[in-house]
């Protein structure tokens, strides 16, 4: 019995040796990516920008793990809540949306302390808006583009990054869609 021990002693010790001399340089400085964002959303339904204006503060918050060379894995979340009035009308109304997806991104240096940020990938918009004793919600599949510029000191990384993020639905037969253009300032940290 404590030769069988030994010998699974033996064996998780080997592994982890072996797997430390494979697993380490994989796990080198840059795998882990950690940004907050805020910023304008331009909106892309003509409807939104008549009752809640043509721009939008939006923070985001975005995580990012590398996978290969310089290939991440990135998750994102983003949410905005706006007050506005109908047109003709002068009712309130409120509209809140929240955006969670991610995708894959490219996140290469191009020189010494500059990297840029290429992503696409898909994301989860679910909205709700109240005017007129009327509430819609909904929840519709999108997808995400984005490209950012950042400067890198140490781990920590200032940025400009602009994306678009979009889905549709129809309500009584209207199409409109959910999302638009965003343009921000990044604060991110990457280790």
């Amino acid at each position: 019995m404590k030769n069988h021990k030994t010998k699974c002693a033996l064996a998780v010790l080997f592994s982890l040796v072996l797997s430390s001399i494979f697993l380490v340089p994989a796990l080198r400085a840059d795998t882990v990516m950690l940004s907050f964002s805020y910023g304008y959303l331009f909106p892309a339904d003509s409807g939104y920008k008549e009752v809640y204006g043509s721009k939008v503060m939006v923070p985001e918050f975005k995580l990012g793990f590398r996978v290969i060379s310089d290939v991440y894995i990135y998750g994102m979340f983003s949410t905005l809540s706006k007050n506005g009035t109908t047109p003709e009308l002068n009712e309130p109304a409120h509209s809140k949306q929240q955006f969670m997806g991610g995708g894959l991104a490219y996140f290469p240096s191009v020189a010494r302390n500059l990297k840029i940020f290429i992503g696409a990938g898909v994301a989860s918009a679910t909205y709700e808006e109240e005017a007129m004793d009327i509430k819609v919600s909904g929840n519709k599949l999108g997808f995400l583009m984005e490209a950012g510029l950042y400067l890198r000191f140490k781990a920590v990384l200032f940025g400009l990054n602009g994306s678009y993020c979009a889905a549709s639905d129809t309500y009584e037969g209207v199409d409109f869609k959910i999302g638009g253009t965003r343009a921000s300032a990044v604060l991110g940290f990457i280790f």
